[in-house]
């Protein structure tokens, strides 16, 4: 009887050690879950902080930048790279992060909705009767200086233009891209991007990839040329025939610090024999920008490209763009 009564209590004592063992392993793997819902709270909260801080950043670098353009062109008539725009540092450190400000002068590429207008002129070349389409020719010079078959520009000019008729063996209306997969149309309008282009007949990527540099697509047309900031490479096309390499690179080693005049480009001994060509094409002051902001804070990687417009009595961001 006292055997059978000592078993009895060593197997109470068993079980209630096995509940609490069941409870301490229950309340183990909650606190557990807990802790890791927890953290992941404080993690998703920190990542909201960082980012909302990266994007306050981002407002006040493009903000800070549209001050110093609207202050230029209060103080100068023409644009160059000498100034303070063009020259704003390699970024600033603050604690838990980094800030980087660049302005670029878009005017220092070749706008493509420059030729807007001129995609509706029924031009057909006889060999007598010089192209009025300046900027369509200038745009032909910019493919040929890049080893490009300068007759894409009748697909670009197809893709803005509001008609069907296809121009020569380059060109593609909508016939031509209704039958690719997925199908789809001209756009009939201005570029709204540079990337738009690899939508046109006769484009991929490494062609685009090879013009982008020298390239905008800006929301208007007959934007000049600014040839105090544009590359040597854009440089070349402002002359009836393809400018050197080495013409290129010397009207930009003779550069005067703060600009050309028009007066002195169109006399450059490079420019010889090319004023008419190129006075149409160019100007000195530019109104049109891109500030490129990024910033690191915490975890948070943050980049944004603004399109700035600058008026008399205005400049203002038009676009925003977030970077990859």
């Amino acid at each position: 009887m006292n055997t059978h009564r000592q078993f009895y209590g060593l197997r109470m004592q068993g079980m209630a050690l096995v509940t609490v063992l069941f409870i301490l392993t229950i309340m183990t793997v909650s606190v557990s879950w807990l802790s890791e819902e927890v953290l992941l709270a404080l993690r998703r909260t920190e990542n909201i902080r960082d980012s909302e801080q990266s994007w306050q950043m981002l407002m006040g670098s493009e903000a800070w930048a549209v001050s110093v353009l609207a202050r230029d062109g209060r103080e100068s008539e023409s644009d160059f790279l000498a100034e303070s725009w063009n020259n704003l540092g390699q970024g600033v450190q603050i604690e838990h992060g980094t800030l980087t400000t660049v302005i670029e002068d878009m005017q220092g590429r070749f706008n493509l909705n420059n030729m807007i207008e001129e995609s509706v002129v029924d031009f057909r070349p006889t060999g007598e009767e010089p192209d009025p389409r300046i900027w369509t020719q200038a745009f032909r010079r910019l493919l040929i200086s890049l080893d490009l078959n300068p007759d894409l520009s009748n697909a670009v000019l197809d893709w803005m233009d509001p008609d069907q008729n296809v121009r020569g063996a380059s060109g593609a209306e909508d016939a031509d891209y209704l039958s690719l997969e997925p199908p789809y149309r001209t756009a009939n309008r201005q570029f709204s991007n540079v990337s738009e282009l690899l939508q046109i007949k006769g484009f991929d990527v490494k062609t685009v990839a090879v013009l982008a540099p020298y390239l905008v697509a800006l929301p208007v047309s007959g934007v000049r040329i600014n040839i105090n900031t544009a590359p040597a490479g854009v440089l070349r096309i402002l002359g009836k025939e393809l400018l050197s390499v080495g013409e290129s690179e010397r009207l930009i080693s003779e550069r005067p610090e703060e600009g050309y005049t028009l007066e002195e480009f169109l006399q450059h001994d490079m420019m010889s024999g090319e004023q008419d060509i190129a006075s149409p094409l160019i100007a000195i002051s530019s109104d049109y920008f891109v500030i490129r902001s990024s910033t690191e804070f915490g975890r948070a990687r943050m980049k944004i490209n603004s399109l700035v417009e600058r008026k008399e009595d205005k400049t203002e961001v038009i676009n925003r763009s977030p970077v990859l």
